[in-house]
């Protein structure tokens, strides 16, 4: 990884005069659930060394940055501590939605679950918690985020099994309300993939885990610790260059704004059910695709061989008139990562899939009709909503034996799934579809290209 994404000539600062400070404060008696979970506020700050003078001379900008230096970004962080004699869902719930939702995916009736247990080597102790992480504009786009989180959790993580964090946009951009859930989605992949750049893995309904006993995560941080000294030395040459370099280390640059795209038109009543899809998840969608995706992601993983060989051998006997949740029993031990990676080859989420044209029409699903889909209540018979499977959405369920089934032709005709209010998860639209075969999808496509 590389933290050199802009031009040298935008290089905000020298990285090398940067530091990073913690805070925490708490009452002498801890009340409440004070001992339970605590909160550390860590400043990344911007130091300019009193001495030394920039190239080209120093500005009212250097001067506010000497002594205590000048804020430049900050992140925050929870230690959930075990054996308090509280309970933990109930703390985390009480402080914000965000934690419950990291916390309840983890801890099974304040316990931590099976499939934590089976993800963390040692799974004992108290659990970390990386919630926001933020920096200032003109220092964004250089990959000094996960940097930053990882010396912070290097210096906070001791004693505890985990680092729990849950990508996401931590900041909105000016015009919220044009945000798709294609462009969160993006986003969201975009900052799971920095996060993983330290440590970080896939763990259940969109929550990463970061194993604190594993060499990894050192491993990982000599790797940024190496990027940001590169990024310091390039910085250094550029701002040596003479009257042709860019203005003094403080000086910072004005950023470019970045908008959100528009969202494509749809009337009231799609919109909270059938959203407009991007063209570019289309090809995702067929079987033989997610099926060469899988071997690769087992060549390049550390999944044991045996595992490997099973998700791969279970996988190539899905078809269509093959109930998958019969063969999820017969994966249901391999690792969880893997068994994730499973679901994911052989289904897709319904928010993937443009069922606009096919919602006025149901003569034009043609084989589509057939396609196995997939929720935790289509049917609406339980209380809460539909969801789809995997860690598409904070609350995706497992393919288990409680999972419901039917058609997509049954689905389309159980019109109390798509009312406004109806059983289906806004996000991830409730369901999941089996994935489709060469023929299905190029009947798919072709409706597409009649209807516009």
């Amino acid at each position: 990884m590389s933290l050199l994404r802009r031009p040298v000539s935008e290089l905000p600062g020298d990285p090398a005069r940067l530091q990073l400070t913690y805070t925490h404060g708490h009452p002498a008696i801890p009340y409440d659930y004070e001992d339970t979970l605590e909160h550390w506020g860590v400043s990344v700050r911007y130091i300019h060394d009193e001495d030394m003078e920039c190239a080209g001379g120093c500005t009212e900008a250097c001067e506010g940055s000497k002594d205590d230096g000048s804020e430049v970004g900050r992140l925050s962080l929870w230690r959930l501590r075990d054996h308090t004699g509280a309970d933990r869902w109930m703390v985390a719930d009480s402080e914000s939605g965000d934690l419950e939702g990291i916390v309840s995916t983890v801890l099974d009736h304040d316990e931590y679950s099976a499939a934590f247990e089976e993800a963390i080597e040692c799974p004992v102790g108290d659990l970390l918690i990386l919630d926001r992480v933020f920096l200032t504009k003109a220092w964004r786009g250089f990959g000094l985020g996960p940097v930053f989180a990882a010396e912070a959790v290097r210096r906070l993580s001791g004693g505890c099994c985990a680092v729990a964090a849950e990508p996401g946009l931590g900041e909105w951009p000016d015009n919220r309300d044009d945000i798709t859930d294609a462009y969160r989605a993006t986003a969201t992949k975009k900052i799971a993939a920095l996060w993983e750049s330290i440590g970080f893995h896939p763990f259940r309904n969109g929550v990463q885990l970061l194993d604190t006993s594993l060499q990894e995560p050192d491993d990982l941080l000599r790797q940024r610790r190496n990027d940001l000294m590169e990024l310091s030395a390039a910085y250094q040459e550029h701002a040596a260059g003479g009257p042709q370099a860019d203005a003094p280390a403080t000086i910072l640059p004005t950023p470019a704004v970045h908008t959100a795209p528009k969202p494509a038109p749809a009337s009231v009543k799609q919109a909270a059910a059938v959203p407009v899809v991007p063209r570019d998840h289309h090809e995702h969608l067929t079987a033989d695709t997610s099926l060469d995706g899988l071997k690769k992601n087992c060549d390049s993983s550390g999944w044991s061989p045996s595992d490997r060989a099973a998700a791969l051998r279970v996988a190539a006997q899905a078809t269509h008139a093959t109930d998958l949740r019969d063969l999820a029993t017969q994966v249901k031990d391999i690792h969880f990562g893997l068994r994730q990676a499973w679901e994911a080859t052989l289904t897709f989420p319904g928010r993937f899939i443009d069922l606009r044209p096919f919602r006025a029409d149901h003569a034009l699903l043609g084989p589509l009709a057939e396609i196995p889909v997939y929720g935790s209540n289509l049917t609406g018979r339980y209380q809460g909503r539909s969801h789809s499977l995997g860690g598409d959405c904070q609350h995706s369920r497992r393919l288990d034996r409680h999972t419901e089934r039917m058609t997509l032709a049954q689905l389309l005709a159980h019109e109390a799934f798509w009312e406004w209010n109806g059983p289906a998860c806004s996000f991830c639209q409730g369901w999941s579809g089996q994935r489709l075969t060469r023929a299905q999808h190029a009947h798919y496509l072709s409706v597409l290209s009649e209807t516009g």
